[in-house]
Order: structure tokens, then sequence, then C-alpha cells
């Protein structure tokens, strides 16, 4: 899997520790892109305080030609909640715009898949690990800059597969 993590505001007088006692915002997405030939997903995660301004932010690949969208989504809320814990943040709101997540993060909805079914442990394992996280179902619109993010990652993917198949 291939990252570019940003912390963004390392000049920022606060530490980890003072936003640990705010409540902070965590945006992801996960997406797929079907080209001709293989399949391409990736995710962006970004972390903001709690007037929108963004703390931490990171892109990668998901390399699994049979991965869903579902997953992709999974493992980019997993990803960034990993680095909410990484960062020493106690209070998360998680911005999901896609309804089947927040169902399933909020607990009122339950797949019977193998590999949703240990996604879903992994994200409620490092839940376990803050004192709140609490989803919020939004537009996604609203999830602007780690959907941004992660589609960097598919364009920059479809360039690396049409430089290599040349």
């Amino acid at each position: 899997m291939e990252e570019d993590d940003t912390l963004v505001r390392e000049d920022d007088p606060k530490s980890p520790c003072n936003i640990s006692s705010e409540s902070c915002r965590l945006y992801f997405k996960g997406l797929i892109k079907e080209e001709t030939t293989t399949v391409l997903a990736g995710y962006g995660v970004a972390i903001c305080d709690k007037d929108n301004n963004l703390l931490f932010q990171t892109k990668g690949s998901l390399h699994d030609s049979a991965t869903t969208v579902l997953e992709a989504e999974l493992m980019a809320l997993s990803r960034g909640l990993i680095e909410v814990v990484r960062l020493r943040i106690t209070h998360i709101a998680i911005y999901c715009d896609y309804q089947t997540i927040f169902e399933l993060v909020m607990g009122r909805y339950a797949l019977e898949q193998d590999n949703i079914a240990l996604l879903m442990d992994d994200v409620q394992r490092i839940r376990q690990q803050l004192r709140s996280s609490v989803p919020v179902l939004v537009t996604e619109d609203q999830t602007k800059f780690a959907y941004k993010l992660a589609m960097e990652t598919i364009v920059s993917e479809v360039s690396i597969t049409k430089t290599s198949y040349r």
C-alpha cells in the first residue's frame, strides 16, 4: 500500500495532547475505478479540528483487484482511525457520506460477509481506544478533503498503469 502522509500544521503550537481534549473531525473516502484491464482502488483521509482546519491528511493505493467499494471505504475509515489514535486525539466525529458505512458504524446494520466483518472488527477495536467517536451522516460534498485525496491516488495509479504498458 503506497502512502503519502502529511501532518499539515507542524508549526502549530497545539501538541497532539492539546488536540485530544477537542472534538476533531475524520473525513475518509475509499474509491474504486475500473479500467479496461484492471481495477484501481485508493483511499483518502483528512483529520480536521473543530473549526475544520486541516490537521493531517494521507492517501494511498489499495492493491487488491477484488476490493469492493464498501471494503475500500472501511479500509479508509480504519486507516483514518489509526491516525486519530496515533495523533492522541480522543474525541472524534466520523463523517460518513455512505449510508451503509454509517449504519455499520452505528451498529444498526451487520453484514455477514467475512471480509466486511473483519474490517468492521478492526474499526470497532480502534474506536474502543477513543473516549468518544460519533458517526455523522453527511453529503458527499462534505467529505471533499478525503475524496480529493482518494481521487489523486487513482489518477496517479492510472498514469502509472498506462506508462507501464507502453
